[in-house]
């Protein structure tokens, strides 16, 4: 199978090793930024001033229907004053500037105290502060001013402002442009001589910012009535202190809320009250004459009474006219010619005596005739007497009856007048019961209404007096003893992981962001470029680095490219080498010296050619003088070839550039160039061309068709990727014979390291 050495580094089995490898080695870094970050972590932690989290939770009591604590309040039947509490709307309340401002007026957090400790500066609060300033007037100015007092006796302190100092007595006025305040002693004064800062806060600002985040409210879970606050605070006393005072503010607010709504309530209910009474009034005096008109005491006694009264004359005339019906029977029955000398019928309920008594003696007058009649006639004396006794008596009797009818008759119209008088009394009740119960209507509603206002006014007064806030405290205001911030744990876990990824993020970029070629991965693109070998960096003050017998790195790399000259062009002899690259620096000179001691080491004939005609520098390198070379020969001043014997090994020749041409490019392209190679061709067995950088003139090119081999030298961290793209040209186009690539000056960051027994040294594997 043919040999050849080309790139292709998409297919390599361990092309991710080698994408770890520039990290691993330069772990180094990776343990100075790990300690450097987790030192400046310690550093923070302790010149930070931690931020502690305060919190509470509060239940907000909602009585949506007027079944709870709004029940005692006025109309609460009504649901007419009935607030809805949910939890939405106590959290914007809750939030609200103003009360966060009242709230904060209470603490008087108008002034900041703060003492400086090294690199940190702490806030005194409270009874830390040796100084209690008292604010009488500030304007906008004072809030960018920072102050410092100093104590001095124990009666005077001394006051700085930027450079005026002034001294200053306790419990009197300072009065300046900007602010008039007064320095009391503070709970924590003493004698020290350690200056206090302090700093004015406006209280408006100070408001807005808790309530545009500062101080979080949320419900403790999605539609709960039950809601936290919180909130960070540097020093916790004071933050417990204004979460507390914002909740009571809130709850007084409440409180005074529902008592400004119950006194006016009462206020309500007193002017109606006044109304009420006139109006109550009116109806009752309506009601008392209606029923004086009527004469209706009592609508329904009345009609019982009426309806009685009725029935009774109703029986009395149903009485009379029986009685009536009877007398007018008998006066009929006497009247009768046929019942003359007859018995008269019993009266059947008359009862009058004279008429009882008549009829009586007139039946035993009859009874005694007819007796009579039995054993006398009619003409009998006795008879005759009887008979004229019974009509005188009937006379009598029917006289008697007159008068009685003309009394039932009396009797009769009078009872009807009377049971009319009451069926009309009947008749008008449901009219009469209409008005009253109009009347009575109007003057019950009027009446329990007073009667409810006055029971509302009652109830409110004892509301007012017994008033409670709409929200319970579940959780008292508290701070976590850990700080919310800074976090040591998770500062020193960003500490690590910045420490790792920034060594990274460097080397990451440095090798991405970089134009220099860094490994054999820049020349990915150069699909079938052939490699001849890779160099090491070689830290040597002269260019020889190939000694006889030598086991350096650099020595055996040499062995090792003089070796692929033959694997790389199927071992067929390559009499001349034209060496060049991109631009100047990249070692062209010193690859050619150390291949030209390599292959003399072989007992070959080796010529180097300084065919830079434009900086020579070869023998200056070799420590070799000028004299006439190249050029002068390729004008035509001379015919001899002036090459020079290299004293420091054998086999080794040196032709120098000569003098300087003053037309390099056209002189390159004359016949006598052919015919220089071929006279050398038969002297040396090998000849190597330091030619001038391809980059930067077309020197190279000119050589390029008396050349058997072509090497290109690319250096690492020194090449830009840009250049990349002569050589891509010159390989696709083969404007060089037999292109090879030397990689130069490599490092152990730029490949990973492949060894052969003792040495260590960079190789490219072959395909």
């Amino acid at each position: 199978m043919d040999t050849k050495f080309v790139l292709n580094p998409a297919t390599r089995p361990d092309n991710y090793k080698e994408k770890i490898m520039p990290y691993v080695k330069k772990w180094y870094w990776f343990l100075i930024a790990l300690v450097m970050c987790l030192a400046g972590v310690w550093f923070y932690l302790d010149n930070a001033t931690p931020i502690y989290k305060v919190s509470s939770t509060l239940l907000i009591l909602d009585d949506k229907k007027g079944d709870g604590i709004l029940k005692s309040t006025a109309f609460s039947d009504l649901n007419m004053f009935q607030e809805t509490k949910t939890a939405d709307n106590e959290i914007e309340i809750l939030r609200s500037k103003d009360l966060i401002y009242n709230a904060l007026s209470k603490l008087n957090l108008q002034t900041s105290y703060f003492k400086k400790d090294g690199f940190k500066t702490r806030e005194l609060y409270n009874k830390e502060a040796p100084f209690l300033v008292s604010i009488n007037q500030l304007k906008k100015p004072a809030y960018l001013k920072e102050l410092s007092l100093l104590n001095m006796s124990d009666s005077t302190f001394l006051l700085k402002e930027g450079s005026q100092t002034w001294v200053c007595k306790y419990g009197y006025p300072i009065q300046r442009d900007d602010y008039n305040i007064m320095v009391n002693k503070g709970a924590a004064f003493s004698t020290s001589n350690e200056p206090v800062y302090i700093r004015f806060n406006n209280l408006n600002k100070m408001a807005a910012s808790y309530s545009a985040g500062l101080l979080k409210v949320n419900p403790v879970i999605k539609e709960s009535s039950t809601i936290t606050l919180s909130l960070n605070d540097a020093v916790p006393e004071r933050g417990v202190d204004i979460l507390t005072n914002i909740i009571n503010t809130y709850n007084i607010e409440n409180v005074q809320k529902k008592n400004i709504m119950a006194v006016n309530t009462i206020i309500f209910i007193d002017k109606r009250l006044k109304a009420m009474e006139q109006d109550l009034s009116v109806a009752e005096s309506a009601m008392e004459n209606y029923k004086q008109q009527n004469y209706a005491i009592d609508a329904t006694a009345g009609t019982q009474i009426n309806l009685t009264k009725s029935a009774e004359y109703g029986q009395l005339l149903e009485t009379s006219e029986v009685q009536l019906g009877i007398a007018n029977s008998i006066s009929t029955y006497l009247s009768s010619t046929n019942n003359q000398f007859n018995v008269v019928p019993s009266t059947m309920g008359l009862k009058d005596p004279v008429l009882n008594t008549l009829i009586g003696r007139f039946n035993d007058l009859q009874i005694e005739r007819n007796r009579m009649l039995h054993s006398a006639n009619l003409s009998n004396p006795l008879v005759q007497n009887l008979s004229d006794q019974i009509s005188g008596l009937r006379l009598n009797i029917m006289e008697n009856l007159e008068n009685i009818k003309k009394g039932f008759v009396i009797e009769n119209n009078q009872l009807k007048k009377n049971s009319a008088r009451y069926i009309s009394r009947i008749q008008s009740v449901p009219a009469l019961e209409r008005g009253l119960l109009q009347r009575s209507r109007e003057q019950i509603v009027k009446t329990n209404l007073y009667q409810y206002f006055l029971q509302k006014r009652e109830e409110t007064a004892l509301s007012l007096s017994a008033t409670i806030p709409t929200s319970q405290m579940v959780d008292k205001p508290a701070y976590n003893t850990n700080p919310e911030y800074p976090k040591q744990p998770l500062m020193y876990l960003y500490g690590s992981i910045l420490g790792l990824i920034l060594p990274a993020f460097m080397i990451y970029g440095g090798d991405k962001f970089s134009s220099k070629v860094k490994d054999t991965t820049s020349l990915k693109e150069l699909n079938g470029i052939r490699i001849l070998g890779e160099l090491t960096h070689c830290d040597l003050k002269k260019n020889i680095a190939i000694q006889s017998g030598g086991t350096s790195t650099i020595t055996e790399l040499f062995r090792y490219i003089r070796t692929n000259l033959g694997f790389l062009n199927n071992h067929s002899q390559n009499k001349v080498m034209l060496v060049t690259s991109c631009m100047k620096g990249e070692g062209k000179t010193f690859f050619s010296i150390n291949l030209g001691l390599t292959l003399a080491l072989l007992n070959k004939r080796v010529l180097i050619m300084e065919f830079d005609l434009r900086n020579p520098d070869l023998l200056k390198k070799m420590g070799l003088s000028q004299q006439n070379g190249i050029s002068n020969y390729l004008e035509g001043n001379t015919e001899e070839l002036n090459i020079q014997p290299y004293d420091s090994a054998h086999n080794l020749y040196v032709m120098g550039c000569g003098s300087m041409p003053e037309n390099p490019a056209e002189l390159l392209t004359s016949k006598r160039v052919d015919q220089l190679f071929d006279i050398l061709r038969t002297k040396f067995d090998y000849i190597i061309v330091d030619t001038s950088p391809i980059g930067m003139v077309a020197d190279a090119f000119s050589l390029a068709k008396n050349a058997d081999l072509s090497i290109y030298l690319v250096r690492y961290n020194y090449t830009n990727t840009e250049q990349l793209d002569i050589l891509k040209d010159i390989h696709e186009n083969e404007k060089l014979k037999n292109l090879m690539v030397v990689l130069n000056d490599a490092k152990s960051e730029n490949r990973p390291g492949y060894t052969y027994g003792r040495y260590g040294y960079s190789v490219t594997t072959a395909v």
